[in-house]
């Protein structure tokens, strides 16, 4: 039996070439689509560790303006704002 090529006609009989026919429903377009789950998750998980290390000033309650507190306000490290005595 000879190996089809891809500008052959496909055996299939559609009349189609081999490359626009059997050739895309091989395990090709199946890997593909794993890979770019694959790389979308990673890219996921790059981009929220890079926003995780940079984001630490807000855990540590760092956030705080410079200078003086505005008169009759108070500093909330929970909320990350100025409260009202």
């Amino acid at each position: 039996m000879e190996k089809v090529g891809r500008n052959d006609l496909c055996p299939c009989g559609s009349g189609k070439k081999y490359k626009s026919c059997h050739a895309t429903k091989g395990m090709g377009s199946t890997q593909r689509n794993k890979s770019f789950w694959i790389i979308g998750v990673l890219i996921a998980l790059f981009i929220s560790a890079i926003y995780g290390l940079f984001n630490k000033s807000e855990e540590n309650g760092n956030t705080r303006p410079t200078g003086p507190a505005p008169a009759g306000k108070v500093w909330s490290a929970a909320h990350g704002h100025w409260h009202d005595l």
